[in-house]
């Protein structure tokens, strides 16, 4: 007699597969892809997702030199390489002083002044290191109602950038850490295989021990930080992570994926009247549900954290649309990360960067497919990395 297999056991076994499959991943020199980025690409198109979250896993392991660190935590801040006057960076391993005031602040609410500090940004008018502003212009609000405690209602959301060891010895080596060095190009850059990048998010917290409890008890990373604010102060206190997108180019149209905390809406809202719950329109795809659940069974201090999806090559039709709640929350019905960033480049003749934006009757639409080639004549591809923008005229 035929015996047939429940569904649902069929789905047990498949998540066990994967969990086997994904507690096989070695992170040594997986930064580097193991010195071999073919066999790792064979194994990614295996199964993008799963890929995705074995990155996600390593980077969150502490590092192994710095084990008070997390992996990413290592990269370098865009802001210490784009510096303000546009001088030479220092070296990948090395970090700028904090600023007195944050280190006398922090020593007042008992943070470890040696520690490391997350930069969200400075709001005075004009700076180039905006921390709240969104691709489309916009800023992300945390919700008017519990569980945000009152003194953090409408507080913005945060953003960071950062880039791995050998993103900046490409931009330091070709000279492209200031405008002076984009200006010079005679042909389209190409990064290294290894080139990676990450984007953060984050939930201004201040000192409230109360709130920045109930963000633990959801599963949020947490981080000191600072910022400094619209009048110039510098506030000092905790951030909880809310997103991040995770780069790399293993790919020739770079490997886009993107992660968030499952808790978002419960803290950030939509600009309705009245507001929504900030929810993602973009997934988790119907490929990172599974995988989402796998990992998130085995990794506790990450199990409230989602893939939303992959994207890797221009051709593939599906997802189309790929976004994170917390950095692209707006404009997520016209988001691809990987078509957007395909129009990163400069023109040399007008000392100006290629304009992203599509003209649309009643508001600004976003490329959601590669735009052709002729669309760049007279300008300078940059390779997907439009964290140059940042780069400043050398003063």
């Amino acid at each position: 007699m035929r015996r047939t297999i429940p569904i649902v056991v069929l789905s047990v076994l498949s998540g066990l597969a994967q969990a086997q499959t994904s507690n096989a991943f070695n992170c040594n020199n997986f930064l580097k892809f193991a010195n071999d980025p073919g066999t790792t690409l064979t194994t990614f198109k295996q199964s993008p997702e799963t890929m995705a979250w074995n990155w996600f896993v390593c980077l969150n392991q502490p590092d192994a030199t710095q084990a008070s660190l997390r992996v990413w935590e290592t990269f370098k801040p865009d802001d210490q390489v784009y510096l303000l006057k546009g001088a030479e960076p220092l070296p990948y391993s090395s970090r700028e002083n904090l600023p007195s005031q944050v280190t006398e602040l922090a020593q007042q609410q008992g943070m470890d002044p040696k520690g490391l500090f997350q930069f969200l940004g400075n709001d005075t008018p004009g700076s180039p290191q905006n921390g709240i502003q969104q691709v489309d212009g916009l800023a992300l609000k945390m919700s008017p109602n519990p569980p945000v405690p009152p003194s953090n209602k409408e507080q913005l959301v945060r953003f960071h950038l950062m880039m791995g060891e050998d993103t900046f010895n490409f931009i330091v080596s070709n000279g492209i850490y200031n405008r002076d060095g984009l200006a010079k190009l005679t042909s389209n850059l190409s990064f290294p295989a290894t080139a990676w990048e990450l984007k953060t998010s984050w939930f201004w917290i201040g000192t409230n021990q109360d709130f920045k409890s109930q963000l633990v008890k959801d599963g949020y990373y947490i981080s000191q930080a600072y910022y400094v604010n619209s009048t110039g102060q510098y506030q000092v206190g905790y951030a909880a992570l809310s997103g991040m997108h995770v780069i790399n180019k293993l790919t020739e149209d770079w490997v886009w994926t993107t992660f968030e905390n499952r808790n978002n809406p419960k803290y950030t809202v939509t600009n309705d009247t009245p507001p929504k719950p900030m929810t993602n329109t973009t997934g988790p795809t119907e490929a990172a549900k599974p995988v989402n659940s796998s990992f998130q069974q085995q990794y506790s201090n990450l199990a409230q954290y989602e893939l939303i999806g992959v994207q890797y090559d221009q051709n593939r039709a599906e997802p189309k649309l790929l976004a994170n709640s917390q950095l692209e929350s707006a404009f997520q019905g016209t988001s691809s990360c990987l078509a957007c960033h395909s129009t990163a480049a400069y023109s040399t003749q007008k000392n100006t960067f290629f304009s992203f934006n599509i003209d649309h009757t009643g508001g600004i639409l976003y490329p959601t497919s590669v735009l052709p080639n002729e669309d760049f004549i007279g300008y300078q591809k940059l390779d997907y990395v439009w964290s140059l923008k940042r780069a400043q005229w050398k003063r």
